[in-house]
């Protein structure tokens, strides 16, 4: 900027921070070179907004408020391809800008088309900064000096005689449009951000104040309860009041609780009425219909009308708002039709029937409801037989055949066998079994052995039948031992009278002078009587007719009792 020199635009009027016109020098070309075109553009409102336009592939820059490069002079300078660190700078003399160590000016954009660089800076009117030019607040006048790098070059240096200037522009009042339109209660669902919120108006900006601040990120999520503020811009100017717009925010309804209604019900031609309390934050609801009937509602009842063929099928319904739908809620429905039936029954038995046990043929008619309510209607015809009763009482020797099947044992017995008209005969058979007997008995006597009138006097096996008293066939077969017992000896020392004798009476005994121990043993040789005599002994009562031998010391007698 050697050698150059600027004009200063000067303000005219005094202008208040925070005032409510607004003021613009419009684009204002700085220079039109083909390729190195610059162009500024300042407004000034509650703060500054700098337009600053140049070469992409060059530093440039702007001065305030100099007619040369006077030191201490407010400068902004493009001196990166990248992010510019260091725009707010002043003048030191004819050499390169300072860098400021504050840096007031707030770049909101900077971007590159076409080889053309725009940046957008805002700052406020007076920032106490003593390298800070402050921007009168009156309209007026404004001379701007201006420089670019003579090559593609991003480091400062001495710019040439045609790469610097001096322009001047004027500042008009601009009136800003008014507020941009629309609802001041809105209503989103949750998850919703500002770009959601409705305002009728050119170039929509969002704030969360009613004044000052910056615009909200378009990605801002919203708060219920909460007041946001938007603006317009029109031509460039941004409208400084702001429509005021609460926030209510919505979740998807809750699926309803219940469907209320009947889930059995008889077929009657009317309609069946289904109902649901209200969700909170629903809006409508929508019903799902089962096949076989007729009906519609977005509310909470809804009327059905069934067909006479309709059984069974679902009925559902989900709340509705503008942030979806819920779940289904759902209930099975079934439709129950008038009973018509006809009854034929064959029986021996009393047969239930309307609460009568009946044993008659006849026809019996009934009236009635089902269960779910519908009416019933029943005809029972019943064909009933009386069952056959049979009592027998019978004995056999040995085992028993009746029926097919072979009884040994004494028992009751009942079995059923089909009767001409199909009713049960029940047989009762009383069965005594007597038994067949086949004894086998081994035994040792003396001399001889009389058995039912046979007297056996050698060893051998003998068997003898017999009709028992039942008329039972039985055998009795011995096993007999003969031993000589010297009775003939013994005999001739002792006298025994009477003998034959029967059971209980006295038998007298001679040649005995002293009492003396005595056995009376039968022919098995098992021992039925003992004791001691002198010259007599009462036989037992309990001895059977037989042969027997008294025995005194070592002489032995033979006793028939008979």
């Amino acid at each position: 900027m050697k050698n150059s020199y600027l004009l200063l635009l000067l303000l005219i009027g005094f202008l208040k921070v925070g005032f409510s016109q607004t003021y613009t020098t419009g684009v204002v070309s700085l220079t039109n070179t083909a390729g190195l075109a610059m162009t500024a553009k300042i407004d000034i409102n509650t703060q500054v907004t700098l337009t600053l336009t140049g070469p992409a592939g060059r530093w440039f820059a702007v001065g305030f408020n100099a007619s040369s490069m006077t030191n201490g002079t407010d400068v902004v300078g493009v001196h990166a391809s990248g992010t510019l660190s260091a725009f707010d700078c002043n003048l030191t003399g004819f050499s390169a800008p300072s860098t400021d160590a504050q840096q007031n000016w707030t770049i909101t954009s900077d971007a590159v088309n076409a080889g053309v660089r725009t940046v957008v800076a805002t700052r406020a009117l007076n920032t106490g900064d003593a390298n800070d030019y402050i921007f009168p607040t009156t309209p007026s006048t404004i001379g701007l000096i201006w420089a670019r790098s003579n090559s593609a070059s991003f480091s400062y240096a001495y710019h040439g005689n045609t790469n610097r200037g001096i322009t001047t522009a004027n500042f008009t009042q601009v009136t800003p449009p008014a507020a941009p339109t629309g609802s001041a209660s809105q209503t989103l669902c949750n998850g919703a951000t500002v770009v959601q919120l409705n305002a009728t108006g050119n170039s929509i900006q969002w704030y969360s104040a009613s004044s000052g601040g910056s615009p909200l990120p378009t990605n801002t999520v919203l708060v219920s309860g909460t007041t946001y503020y938007a603006s317009q811009t029109v031509n460039g100017v941004e409208s400084t009041t702001r429509l005021a717009v609460t926030v209510s925010l919505n979740t998807i309804p809750a699926a309803p609780s219940a469907v209320n209604g009947s889930l059995d019900f008889c077929f009657s031609g009317t309609s069946q009425q289904y109902s649901i309390s209200s969700v909170s934050g629903a809006t409508s609801y929508v019903w799902t219909t089962p096949l076989g009937s007729t009906g519609s509602s977005t509310g909470t009842t809804i009327n059905l009308l069934f067909t006479p063929s309709f059984q069974t099928g679902t009925l559902s319904v989900k709340s509705v708002n503008s942030c979806g739908q819920s779940a289904n809620t759902t209930i099975s429905i079934n439709q129950h039709l008038q009973s018509s039936q006809t009854l034929n029954v064959t029986t021996c038995s009393p047969y239930f029937f309307n609460g009568q046990n009946l044993t008659q043929s006849g026809t019996y008619n009934y009236q009635g409801t089902t269960i779910w309510g519908c009416d019933s209607t029943i005809v029972l015809n019943l064909d009933y037989g009386t069952p056959i009763i049979q009592n027998l009482s019978d004995e056999s020797c040995g085992s028993y055949a009746w029926n097919n099947q072979n009884y040994f044992s004494s028992g009751i017995y009942v079995d059923t066998f089909p009767s001409v008209n199909g009713c049960d005969s029940i047989v009762t058979l009383d069965l005594t079994i007597h038994p067949i007997d086949a004894i086998s008995i081994d035994s040792t006597v003396f001399d001889s052995f009389n058995w039912n009138g046979t007297v056996y006097t050698t060893s051998g096996t003998f068997t003898q039948f017999f009709t028992s008293s039942f008329g039972c066939d039985s055998s009795v077969s011995i096993n007999l031992t003969i031993q000589s017992s010297g009775i003939e000896e013994n005999n001739l020392e002792l006298t025994l009278f009477p003998n034959p004798i029967g059971a209980s009476k006295m038998i007298y005994i001679e040649g005995i002078s002293t009492p003396i121990h005595f056995e009376i043993i039968n022919l098995q040789g098992r021992i039925v009587q003992e004791g001691s005599l002198l010259d007599s002994v009462k036989l037992n009562d309990n001895l059977t007719n037989g042969i027997y031998f008294i025995t005194l010391q070592n002489r032995r007698c033979k006793i028939l009792i008979e």
